[in-house]
């Protein structure tokens, strides 16, 4: 009798470096605990290396590039405008839970993510778990939307007609946000279908232990490339150090969030290997421009240039990580390398004070109801790949802020909490990051700044960026495109809208018993490549 993959752990006591269950098992070491697991509402790292061994989407990178392939679409075409998208679907795949993928169910998926009236829409919108990729790759929802119909024109072909050309389209659908999950499961659970996922991937989902684990088991019938473990398990471990200890000690077999100083340290073992990913990722810091204080330009010009980024850079990303002047990494092929960043300069912030009124420095802002409070700066509670170790780096930057004036009170809570936060304009002066999703400036830079005054960046409305933004993203000549996307960061630099840190080249560190992972540019890996001998 086959056991179930819960039976299976149980029966081999889910010892994985003893007996023959060495092979069979992957483990991997994540800095913390999912958000959950429905891929559509979901914006962060952690839980989406989870839900890309559960959910395919139509489309996927190729490799360790991100040029788009097929997936669960075998093959499409586009009219001669660039409007109309025709997918032709695999046949005979099913999801987990053996209904099967069909145009139908392709359909269903991008009506849940798109119509605000639809059960499985309204419903999560009401728990606050908001469809914020849609929303920001394809202009809003319902009549908002780029998107303007999606139609299944037989049993496994899918139209989707556009009003507009978007250049980033097919890079946007290999997102991991908009792979798709079963109608039926997804009605099945509703508002719990982030802890019971299901879709066509290489693994399917077995169980969560809160603060624990998640675990996978292999999909046997999986259209692709069959897995080469019968078993996924994500652990959280939450503390780099102890991530590391877990790794040597031959408890898992990979992991990502190291120490920078450990990253020598993984180098000179011989049972472990270092991987780097591609440079995709840039750390910043974010004003609510809510905040009186911050709507003044020169405020935060003095931010810009108390903040010495090369000394961080320098002593906290172990020598995988690099100055940021903009938004895109220096990968991208957006990247403005004309622009000239804000100097270093603690005695340049205090004259910039004295200009905006704060002769005595700044310590209090004023809040939206005009109440004083003190200024309050949020540093992740987790590593990250653009902060590898986020209070080291928030405790430098408050430490070069207050030699220019700027005194800050540190502070963080959990992660879900964070994010949370942050998508409610909650945080006055805060750490986050990107890691890009497509290899398109688009991602970068249209998700932030395409709705202008959105209370998820912090209220910062700048139209003209928006509509060269949004003007770059029907272009189809790249070049013409790279051109705006080099205005677009000349722009928020000229603005301060944000404060770019640091680009990181996120360290991956596996045991050598481990082949076959992949690293990829967007963070997006697959498991089913990866073996452990």
């Amino acid at each position: 009798m086959r056991l179930s993959g819960l039976a299976l752990l149980v029966a081999v006591g889910f010892h994985v470096m003893t007996g023959p269950a060495i092979a069979q098992t992957f483990v991997f070491g994540a800095q913390g605990e999912p958000v959950q697991l429905d891929p559509a509402v979901i914006t962060d790292g952690i839980s989406s290396r989870i839900t890309r061994q559960i959910f395919d989407g139509l489309v996927r990178y190729r490799g360790s590039t991100t040029e788009v392939e097929p997936a669960l679409a075998e093959k499409w075409e586009v009219s001669r405008d660039g409007r109309v998208w025709t997918f032709e679907l695999r046949h005979n795949v099913k999801f987990h839970d053996g209904t099967p993928l069909d145009a139908a169910a392709v359909v269903w998926n991008f009506e849940r993510w798109w119509k605000s009236n639809h059960a499985q829409h309204e419903n999560q919108v009401k728990a606050g778990q908001t469809f914020e990729y849609w929303e920001a790759q394809f202009g809003g929802f319902d009549d908002k939307s780029i998107v303007s119909k999606v139609e299944a024109v037989g049993s496994h072909t899918v139209r989707i007609t556009l009003k507009d050309p978007q250049a980033p389209f097919l890079a946007n659908l290999a997102m991991f946000v908009f792979d798709v999950a079963s109608p039926k499961a997804v009605e099945k659970w509703g508002l719990e279908f982030g802890k019971h996922p299901v879709g066509t991937g290489a693994f399917q989902f077995v169980e969560w232990k809160p603060n624990q684990e998640v675990i996978l088991e292999a999909n046997p019938g999986y259209w692709g490339v069959k897995p080469r473990v019968k078993r996924v398990v994500v652990r959280n471990i939450k503390d780099n150090s102890q991530r590391l200890g877990a790794l040597k000690a031959g408890e898992i077999h990979g992991m990502e969030g190291l120490n920078p100083d450990d990253v020598a340290v993984v180098k000179s073992d011989p049972s472990l290997q270092l991987l780097l990913r591609p440079t995709n990722t840039t750390g910043y810091i974010a004003f609510n421009y809510k905040v009186k204080e911050f709507q003044d330009k020169r405020v935060r010009q003095a931010f810009a240039h108390a903040i010495n980024k090369k000394a961080i850079v320098d002593a906290l990303y172990g020598g995988t990580g690099l100055v940021a002047t903009q938004f895109q990494p220096p990968s991208l092929w957006g990247y403005n390398r004309e622009l000239k960043d804000f100097e270093y300069g603690p005695a340049r912030a205090r004259e910039l004070l004295t200009q905006a009124g704060f002769a005595q420095g700044l310590s209090e802002i004023t809040g939206e109801d005009g109440k004083k409070e003190p200024l309050i700066f949020w540093y992740m509670s987790r590593s990250r790949p653009y902060f590898p170790n986020p209070k080291e780096i928030a405790e430098a930057m408050a430490a070069d802020l207050a030699k220019a004036g700027i005194k800050t009170q540190l502070q963080t809570t959990e992660w879900a909490v964070y994010l949370d936060k942050r998508k409610n304009g909650q945080l006055p002066l805060y750490m986050l990051g990107w890691t890009g999703d497509n290899g398109d400036p688009d991602n970068f830079l249209c998700y932030f700044f395409c709705q202008p005054g959105a209370a998820r960046e912090g209220f910062y409305a700048n139209t003209a960026l928006a509509d060269l933004l949004l003007r770059a993203q029907k272009l189809t000549i790249q070049a013409e495109r790279a051109r705006l996307y080099r205005q677009a960061e000349q722009m928020l630099h000229d603005d301060v809208g944000r404060l770019f840190i640091a680009n990181n080249q996120p360290p991956l560190a596996l045991s050598k018993r481990a082949k076959g992972y992949v690293p990829h540019p967007t963070g997006s890996e697959y498991f089913n490549t990866v073996e452990v001998q």
